[in-house]
């Protein structure tokens, strides 16, 4: 794949961490268990290949996105909820880097940058959408999930 190719996809994924921490993984780890990749095969980050882990991943978005719609859950840019979404981020980078062949290093580096820009961006979008008529958290929410699934699954098609 070219670089260019390669960093969009782990800048979009980022950018998916940063809105849900466990999307990114899951979404990786749902097309990487269907097309394996021999360049992560032989290494530390073979795990995010296999089926367990694809429906482990499944099963906690499921649980993340649960979570958002309860009220009074806490704010993405929180230390601990930051730190998770930058943590997933780098993790997806550097399995997308990998996987290509190029340093993992620049792949955390990239993919953990993105989820916190887009932390921050979805966190103002989702505060500015919550004032606006008609329009409730638990929706806001799920458009959010739906953009989220939506932009991770065309970005791995691409």
């Amino acid at each position: 794949m070219k670089t260019s190719n390669v960093i969009l996809q782990t800048v979009g994924l980022g950018a998916v961490a940063g809105m849900r921490a466990t999307m990114a993984p899951m979404v990786a780890s749902h097309y990487l268990s269907n097309h394996p990749n021999p360049a992560i095969s032989h290494s530390a980050l073979r795990f995010i290949q296999m089926p367990v882990t694809a429906m482990i991943t499944k099963l906690l978005s499921v649980a993340e996105i649960t979570g958002d719609k309860i009220p009074g859950g806490p704010n993405r840019i929180i230390p601990a909820q930051l730190l998770a979404r930058v943590a997933s981020g780098a993790f997806v980078g550097a399995t997308i880097f990998k996987a290509n062949k190029l340093s993992v290093i620049d792949g955390i580096l990239l993919g953990g940058a993105s989820a916190l820009a887009a932390t921050f961006a979805s966190f103002y979008l989702r505060k500015a959408a919550d004032k606006l008529p008609f329009v409730k958290d638990q929706i806001a929410g799920a458009v959010e999930d739906v953009v989220a699934l939506g932009t991770g699954i065309s970005i791995l098609k691409a």
